[in-house]
């Protein structure tokens, strides 16, 4: 049965049963289990879901606005000024002032590798007014701003009751160590239970309280939607678009576009990658607005360049040219006999590694396929567990890896450049080193100045685009949820951010 007809003959069946969730509360289920309360390896979930706040907020446009903070300034290269706003508590009603974001701050620099890989071990935080902390950095850290809007770096935290709780996080549930407008009171391994916290800075949340459901299979989720169990479940599966708008009670709800999407790894150390003529030819193969509008239904955005094309720094130098993909590639000596094209006895022929965790990689390298037939190019599509420990370990040949990446995750442009583009990068799929690109990252990396910084990501996207192809996005993430009727006006929001103060239904 396929998963259109499973889905409709469910629906059918389940279509008589009557409503479950609470309309005073925030019904929701997600794919991921929440463990614990572990601030460091847990914590990150609780900014997703109306519990935690970081000190300064990632917005779609790509800036970073004040959130805890009041505001963020730069004295110089490596001073920044943070003022914290007055009047927040803690919903154990503790007040949030500055000895409290400092001891936050030390207890993640201190345990979590994720912030000492990003904050250097020289940087200080002191207290220099009453409600005003100077960091000096020691080094320029131009990406400050993005690593306190990042929800596994900075979160703020009442730390007092979670040292005293030690290994037991369970003590945590209740203890109101957090600053947003839900404060949590149950964790299981079902679901997460969160109580309105009355006195939120920002003023009364709209809704009561929520209900988070921990539901891994996709049919489940969207199911517990239609009869409605929950109101909203995330990371619905694109493929279903068609059977979402056809059947009652079901509605895709989109959002702005992500700091991600669907990345091409090219591997140009050996095979049919290592000729860029062959790499700039399967790039203007793609037919990207396609892809976006037709394969995913309009759930995803054309990929237009490596970035979401709303940021300041984005270059808009994606194309389809199949012309100019075909001449490239009559030019290179790649001769052209039916499907295919041959040079010295040799078929031009590809690999493209996919996983399957990611369901949408199915139709999209199926797409590419296609695609790539129109060029003359022969492919196959392998499947592994990952893409990553193929990739870097040989497991298999392969010449295009598929991915789902962020290649500005809250706005920051170093990690990705580094780990995956840079020559040492731990996730460099496909051997790409290009002294060009290197010298850039390792400039970008200490350079402070907008102007300057946004001139070198242009330039970086120039040469890995179209002097010295590797790596390119084949869709733009848009950020979606499946929701009831009730819930037809939910906007996702970046940031995994998915429950704010002002969350409710329609009104």
């Amino acid at each position: 049965m396929t998963f259109k007809s499973l889905m409709l003959s469910s629906v059918i069946a389940l279509a008589g049963l009557p409503a479950f969730a609470d309309d005073t509360i925030i019904n929701m289920a997600t794919s991921f289990q929440i463990r614990s309360m572990d601030p460091v390896k847990q914590g990150f979930w609780m900014q997703e879901f109306g519990q935690g706040e970081l000190l300064m907020k990632f917005q779609p446009d790509g800036s970073i606005t004040p959130w805890l903070a009041e505001s963020l300034t730069r004295e110089d290269e490596t001073t920044w000024v943070i003022t914290i706003r007055d009047g927040v508590t803690f919903q154990n009603g503790k007040s949030m002032d500055v000895p409290a974001v400092l001891a936050a701050i030390s207890y993640f620099r201190e345990r979590s590798s994720g912030t000492q890989a990003v904050l250097p071990a020289e940087a200080t935080f002191e207290q220099t007014g009453e409600r005003e902390i100077t960091v000096r950095t020691g080094v320029p850290i131009p990406e400050l701003p993005n690593i306190l809007a990042h929800e596994s770096r900075l979160m703020i935290i009442d730390v007092e009751p979670v040292l005293a709780a030690g290994e037991d996080f369970e003590q945590l549930e209740g203890a109101g160590i957090h600053t947003g407008p839900f404060k949590l009171v149950s964790l299981d391994d079902q679901k997460m239970i969160a109580e309105r916290y009355d006195n939120y800075w920002r003023g009364q949340p709209a809704m009561e309280g929520v209900e988070l459901r921990f539901v891994s299979d996709a049919n489940a989720r969207i199911l517990a939607v239609q009869n409605g169990e929950v109101d909203i479940a995330l990371y619905p599966p694109i493929a279903a678009a068609p059977v979402f708008k056809a059947t009652p009670n079901l509605n895709l709800a989109l959002g702005p576009l992500s700091t991600g999407g669907f990345v091409g790894f090219m591997d140009v150390t050996n095979g049919s990658f290592e000729e860029k003529a062959v790499r700039r030819a399967v790039m203007l193969a793609m037919n990207y607005d396609e892809i976006a509008n037709a394969v995913f239904h309009g759930a995803k955005a054309p990929a237009t360049g490596l970035y979401n094309p709303n940021f300041p720094y984005a270059l808009k130098n994606y194309r389809h040219d199949l012309d100019e993909a075909n001449a490239l590639l009559d030019t290179a000596g790649w001769v052209r006999d039916g499907d295919t094209r041959t040079r010295d006895g040799e078929t031009l022929s590809v690999t493209i590694l996919i996983y399957p965790q990611q369901p949408d990689l199915v139709p999209l390298s199926g797409a590419m396929q296609a695609y790539l037939t129109q060029a003359g190019i022969a492919s196959e599509v392998v499947s592994v567990d990952s893409v990553r420990e193929a990739a870097m370990n040989d497991l298999v040949e392969w010449d295009l890896a598929l991915s789902a990446t962020g290649t500005a995750t809250v706005g920051s442009v170093s990690g990705f450049l580094n780990r995956y583009v840079a020559c040492d990068g731990d996730r460099n799929y496909g051997g790409y080193c290009n002294s060009d690109v290197q010298g850039l990252i390792e400039e970008l990396d200490v350079t402070v100045d907008e102007e300057t910084r946004n001139k070198m990501l242009r330039d970086i996207q120039t040469i890995v685009a179209e002097d010295d192809p590797y790596i390119f996005n084949l869709t733009i993430l848009k950020e979606r949820a499946l929701v009831s009727d009730a819930w037809s006006n939910y906007v996702p929001a970046v940031a995994w951010n998915h429950i704010k103060w002002d969350t409710a239904p329609n009104k």
